[in-house]
């Protein structure tokens, strides 16, 4: 019957229920088995807000074969006041209730007609609840293809829109198909998946399908205890939401594992619990399946009667709703009661129709099926949020676009020239360690070479002459103390751990105070704490140490001093270093005539040092020089 045929009967007779539900009565017989609350919405004046009283209640009481008298209602006054925003979510909820009393062929023109008409009032919402409704009608007729192409297009535009009751529904669904096809890990992660969502929704229904089904998926696995505690939690919340259906399938449910596990009449009691629910529903589908599970219990109880009786009821409701997974069950069922009975012809030809209706071609072309939609689907979420990217850039402003690649080109000019300076100061101080090196390549050939020297003539002059033994003795000890703190010197400096002024410091410790103590001299070494962890480049390391070693080596050697002093300072834009003496001093008139003291000046120079040198004949030296901080910092960069 097509679903105009459908509409026009409803508005023309009223007379749904002597059609479908067998009843000999008429409308105004549906209205005197109304509930109050039907009756008032019928007693409403005519207008769009009764319209919307009828799709609310019509949704809550779907087992209510009244209900067709106030679709007839919502249908007429849609189409008088012209209410088209209504209409699909009337056409939707008639599916659903057609869906319910097995009428599947109206329930699939009702929703089809309902997600065009959403689509046309770009009502998204009525559409999603449709393409499930329309992927459940599918999933009872066993066509999983197109079931879970409703059921994805459903969960797209749920995620799109946020709508997390139908993204659970969906989800639901979805992991119902798997199971049908043997995927039970796949379906229990759907399940899983959409049990957060159901919850954040408030939907408990929902909550309570993923409960059950989750226990389905693990009794299939044969995972029994698993299965029983989600089946246990699906009947806590159907009770909770008192859904008759609910509990009903959740008996039938925990009456499988009781069954598994031997406990046949514990099982037998649940399913006639279940039964008593399922023949008052109208559902057929659920009675079919009700009747299997008595059917194979009664079976496993020798009651071989009870098991015929229940196993062909079941085949006669599958049968009449077109549910091939409930035929095929209760085929298998008769072909294993046969079995048993000793009837092996009619066991035989059980057997054939149960393999007919399990044909793995079936199987195999829904699972490539739902393999291809859940890859469409990844890639079209992909491809919707590209095409979302590229629709805000498209809407940007045209201003914002500018300053967004302004500000691309001034960051990438930023970086060019920061990684060009990083480039250069690099080679900077290659340049400057290359130079370091050369410097004491020099110094070390220079210095040792001139203390080998002369370590060698002594050795020969001690070798050929008896005399002066002692002296010769005491140079050749001179020349090889000088050798080994040259090298010391250049072990320290191209040490990488000693690049601080700590370890600075400690040398210079290390240095002058066996010179101050070998003259008696008394003095003091000052170096703040401020200075201990600031880097130092490895030339202006070298350069300060020798500097201050040049200057201990004059005063000690020169001076005549009793009193000397080594102080730093740490000020805001240089270090100060001073090296003091209470000695003798020297002509300042002479001063550039000392290779010591030019040796000084050179060293302070070649690190951008400023020096002072103060002297006078009888009045001590002093010898100060300032170390600019950027010098130190070098360091740090390295």
């Amino acid at each position: 019957m097509k679903l105009s045929g459908v509409i026009f009967l409803i508005l023309v007779t009223g007379l749904t229920g002597t059609t479908w539900m067998g009843c000999q009565n008429g409308a105004s017989q549906q209205v005197t088995h109304m509930t109050a609350e039907a009756k008032g919405i019928i007693a409403m004046p005519d207008s769009p807000a009764k319209v919307d009283s009828i799709i609310v209640y019509t949704g809550r009481n779907r087992k209510k074969s009244t209900l067709d008298t106030l679709f007839k209602i919502g249908f007429e006054l849609v189409e008088r006041l012209k209410y088209r925003q209504a209409e699909p979510k009337l056409l939707d909820a008639y599916g659903v209730y057609n869906r319910d009393f097995s009428r599947y062929d109206i329930a699939l023109e009702s929703h089809q007609k309902s997600i065009e008409l959403a689509r046309k009032n770009k009502d998204v919402h009525t559409e999603i609840r449709a393409l499930n409704n329309i992927g459940v009608v599918y999933r009872r007729l066993d066509e999983n293809g197109k079931a879970i192409t409703n059921h994805m297009a459903a969960l797209r535009l749920a995620e799109k829109t946020g709508d997390d009751f139908s993204a659970s529904v969906a989800l639901n669904s979805i992991g119902n198909i798997h199971i049908v096809l043997g995927n039970y890990d796949d379906a229990i992660r759907y399940f899983q998946k959409g049990l957060p969502i159901a919850q954040k929704a408030k939907n408990y229904l929902g909550m309570a399908m993923n409960y059950n089904n989750i226990g389905e998926a693990y009794e299939l696995k044969r995972e029994l205890d698993s299965a029983d505690s989600y089946y246990k939690q699906s009947l806590f919340y159907n009770e909770k939401i008192k859904s008759a259906k609910g509990i009903a399938i959740s008996y039938n449910s925990i009456g499988s594992i009781l069954k598994k596990e031997g406990k046949l009449n514990e099982a037998l009691t649940l399913f006639k619990k279940a039964r008593i629910i399922t023949d008052t529903l109208g559902d057929e589908i659920y009675r079919a399946g009700n009747y299997n599970s008595l059917g194979d219990i009664y079976l496993r109880l020798k009651q071989y009667d009870s098991s015929r009786n229940k196993f062909l009821s079941a085949l006669v409701i599958a049968k009449s709703i077109g549910t091939m997974t409930e035929a095929r069950n209760a085929y298998e069922g008769l072909m294993r009661l046969n079995e048993q009975t000793g009837h092996l012809d009619s066991a035989l030809n059980y057997s054939k129709l149960f393999k007919a209706y399990s044909d793995s071609i079936v199987a195999e072309s829904n699972n490539l099926h739902v393999r291809q939609m859940e890859a469409l689907y990844s890639t079209e979420k992909e491809r919707a949020k590209i095409n979302a990217l590229e629709t805000k850039r498209r809407n940007d402003h045209i201003f914002g676009f500018g300053a967004l690649i302004l500000f691309i080109l001034i960051l990438v000019s930023g970086i060019l020239y920061y990684l060009r300076y990083r480039l250069l100061e690099h080679n900077k101080r290659l340049q400057q360690q290359l130079e370091i090196r050369t410097q004491i390549a020099s110094d070390l050939h220079d210095d040792m070479g001139s203390s080998l020297s002369s370590i060698h003539i002594f050795s020969e002059l001690l070798r050929k002459s008896g005399n002066n033994k002692e002296e010769l003795l005491t140079k050749i000890e001179e020349n090889a103390r000088d050798t080994l703190d040259a090298l010391d010197d250049i072990i320290w400096l191209v040490k990488p751990t000693n690049d601080r002024f700590e370890n600075l410091c400690q040398h210079i410790r290390e240095y002058a105070v066996p010179m101050f103590e070998s003259k008696e001299i008394r003095f003091t070494i000052d170096f703040p704490e401020s200075i201990a962890e600031i880097p130092l480049p490895m030339d202006v390391r070298r350069n300060i140490f020798l500097i201050i070693k040049e200057s201990v080596n004059n005063l000690v050697k020169y001076s005549q001093c009793t009193e000397a002093a080594i102080t730093a300072i740490d000020e805001d834009t240089v270090i100060f270093f001073a090296i003091k003496d209470n000695g003798i001093g020297f002509d300042a008139a002479k001063l550039t005539n000392r290779n010591g003291v030019k040796n000084i000046q050179a060293r302070a120079k070649s690190m951008k040092a400023d020096i002072k040198i103060t002297t006078a004949s009888g009045a001590g030296t002093l010898v100060e020089f300032w170390v600019k901080k950027d010098r130190t910092a070098a360091a740090e960069a390295s």
